[in-house]
């Protein structure tokens, strides 16, 4: 009898003390929300353990006294208090682990040694005294990666290895036979395949090796971010598959400039196919999504040299990414300029293609992708289709701030960005916007805080053409970007981050810009494209 009172003395007192291991763990996650004010977070943990230490002391006290009705009542609220508090772990769980996978300490580029499929050379051991050719990349972390890669593979001694500045040029050249193989970021096919030169691409070359260089990322780590303006790049690639970031064209190019205290945001759409000079090809000239075949780090120091602003963050997202997102939020509302008809995420035609409606429609996840890839049919083509892209980015940002309420649909999207998404914004950064953005929404949940924000829409406007220099042996089909709408946006830009005063008669503060200005940058300067611009 003696011994069952004291092992049903001993089971109150691991029940009453089983939510130590939650609660330890919930202070634990939520002191790792660096960008939530210390002393919230100081309050908050001691909050939670003041009142699990005044149950379980409580507890401790009713069963020592044999008090039965106290006991069974602290009993409850222990369980209570575990089923809480391991609820409120889970989250957090989920929470930590998708910013995790957001949040990469360092970036992965695979990069594979190819040649042509009807040559001579079917493996690597068929590379001897050939000509290889590799990338002169400013950036010498990687040019180090691909000599220690061909090193370990006794191809540096045994073959010729021949520098080039750019992959087109280098692609190229493998197609003339003035060079027997290349090493390329592995998503060259997507890249090149929209080339009418490289049309068939995928079967008219063969990957003989794939290997990965990691490079660390730099992080900021500002818990300050929303007190000061700032410019993120947000880039979408056309990576088809599930949980792939890094391969692929950059279809996507949004600069954005953020002033947190005046509530005022520029969105700056940059066409992919523009022309300009890239630092990590040695300042030669090629198109701006070529830059992604050898990581984002290189189109980041395009656009900064581009529109010569520091941009500190970027955030990338894939295809499957768009549609997985829009999808989990039930859809989006967009106002469709003209009706569309395009394939789908899959790239596939026929009974596949998704045809979107003109005007204001909810659109599911592939349909929003096809309005941010379609140009064919837009009579200002890529310029359209940009516009197209931020119209679906607003849609996107609508939907989450107004129509997310329960913790499963935030875990939701969570789990989608988490897949699909990377950034180098710090875990500290991420949760002070978010901390910054909920301090937005207003009483009233119906209400969209995007309302207080002031959101100016760029496009940087050029001349589509085509170049054909040394590098270049055929016609590739680019856009001279105007010289005066780099001018404009980067001013309206400047203001933003209050780099410059303002010196028209608008004023960039709290109410925004003066709503009589309604084109930032215009369609068409007249400028006539010199050869210089062609080289």
């Amino acid at each position: 009898m003696m011994h069952n009172k004291k092992a049903k003395k001993q089971g109150l007192y691991i029940l009453i003390g089983l939510p130590l291991i939650p609660v330890g763990l919930s202070v634990y996650l939520l002191n790792q929300y660096l960008g939530l004010d210390s002393i919230v977070r100081l309050y908050a943990s001691c909050l939670i353990v003041f009142i699990y230490l005044a149950i379980m002391l409580l507890g401790f006290y009713f069963v020592n006294k044999r008090l039965k009705v106290g006991t069974l009542i602290i009993s409850l609220i222990a369980v209570l208090f575990l089923i809480g508090s391991s609820y409120f772990s889970y989250v957090n769980i989920r929470i930590y682990a998708s910013l995790n996978q957001m949040v990469r300490n360092q970036s992965e580029i695979n990069y594979s040694l190819v040649t042509l499929s009807q040559g001579k050379i079917n493996l690597e051991s068929d590379l001897d005294h050939k000509k290889i050719g590799i990338i002169n990349l400013s950036d010498v972390r990687i040019v180090d990666a691909i000599e220690d890669y061909l090193n370990e593979k006794k191809l540096i001694e045994s073959n010729e290895i021949v520098r080039f500045n750019n992959p087109t040029e280098m692609l190229h050249h493998l197609y003339t036979g003035e060079i027997d193989a290349m090493v390329i970021g592995s998503g060259f096919v997507s890249l090149f395949s929209d080339s009418d030169r490289f049309t068939n691409i995928e079967s008219e070359t063969q990957i003989l090796d794939t290997f990965t260089v990691m490079t660390e990322n730099a992080f900021l780590d500002n818990s300050s971010i929303v007190e000061e303006p700032f410019s993120i790049l947000l880039l979408g690639t056309n990576s088809m598959l599930e949980g792939e970031i890094d391969f692929g064209q950059v279809n996507t190019l949004i600069l954005m400039t953020i002033n947190p205290q005046n509530l005022s945001v520029t969105m700056t759409s940059i066409p992919r196919d523009s022309y300009v000079s890239v630092p990590c090809f040695n300042y030669t000239k090629d198109k701006l999504s070529h830059t992604h075949n050898v990581g984002t780090t290189c189109v980041i120091e395009t656009v900064e040299h581009l529109l010569n602003i520091e941009i500190p963050y970027y955030v990338k997202l894939n295809f499957r990414g768009m549609v997985n997102l829009v999808d989990t939020l039930g859809g989006i509302e967009v106002e469709v300029p003209i009706t569309i008809s395009e394939q789908n995420s899959r790239r596939q035609f026929g009974e596949h293609m998704i045809t979107v409606e003109e005007g204001l429609q909810i659109l599911d996840g592939e349909q929003a992708l096809a309005l941010s890839r379609h140009r064919k049919t837009l009579t200002n083509g890529d310029f359209g289709r940009v516009g197209h892209q931020q119209l679906v980015l607003e849609g996107i940002a609508n939907r989450i701030l107004t129509e997310v309420y329960s913790v499963s649909e935030m875990l939701a999207i969570l789990d989608v960005l988490g897949e699909n998404l990377d950034t180098n914004l710090s875990i500290m950064e991420i949760t002070s916007i978010v901390r910054y953005l909920l301090e937005l929404v207003p009483a009233n949940p119906n209400s969209n805080p995007l309302e207080e924000v002031h959101i100016k829409n760029m496009v940087l406007s050029g001349e589509v053409s085509t170049v054909q220099t040394v590098y270049y042996e055929f016609p590739l089909s680019v856009i001279f970007l105007y010289e005066g709408a780099i001018r404009d946006s980067r001013e309206l830009m400047l203001i933003n981050l209050e780099r410059i005063e303002p010196e028209m008669s608008y004023s960039f503060s709290y109410d925004g810009f003066n709503s009589n200005q309604t084109m930032w940058v215009q369609p068409f300067y007249d400028e006539p494209q010199s050869i210089e611009n062609m080289n």
